[in-house]
């Protein structure tokens, strides 16, 4: 089953963690009656698609936030699509372009780091 967050934030339900943005999740695994969880979707916070088209697929990956999720949504799909093969690698090229990024903002700073704790040392030491 599709699970949409459409929320800038994480949901818990149970031991599941549902990511904004697109979610897989195994059939059955959320109780759809539940008071919490049927607020959320009367509210639009979370949406639920039974059947994975390849129209929905399209949307689902293109706000699938790891390879992993545009991967199952991409196996979720009967007939495959050149539409859906499209927009899995249109994602997969965003993903990996923002890991690199965040890789080079992660390296950046720890080299800030190292420097400053550079320039406190030698100042420390005259």
């Amino acid at each position: 089953m599709l699970v949409m967050n459409n929320q800038k934030c994480t949901v818990h339900i149970g031991s599941m963690l549902l990511l904004p943005g697109s979610n897989v999740v195994p059939d059955g695994a959320i109780d759809r009656k539940h008071p919490i969880i049927k607020a959320l979707e009367n509210q639009g916070k979370l949406s639920f698609m039974e059947k994975i088209t390849p129209s929905v697929a399209e949307i689902a990956i293109s706000k699938a936030n790891t390879q992993k999720v545009v991967d199952e949504i991409e196996g979720c799909v009967k007939k495959t699509s050149a539409g859906v093969k499209k927009a899995a690698v249109a994602r997969k090229k965003e993903l990996d372009e923002f890991d690199v990024q965040w890789d080079e903002a992660k390296q950046k700073e720890m080299n800030e780091k190292m420097e400053a704790k550079k320039q406190n040392d030698s100042a420390s030491n005259k």
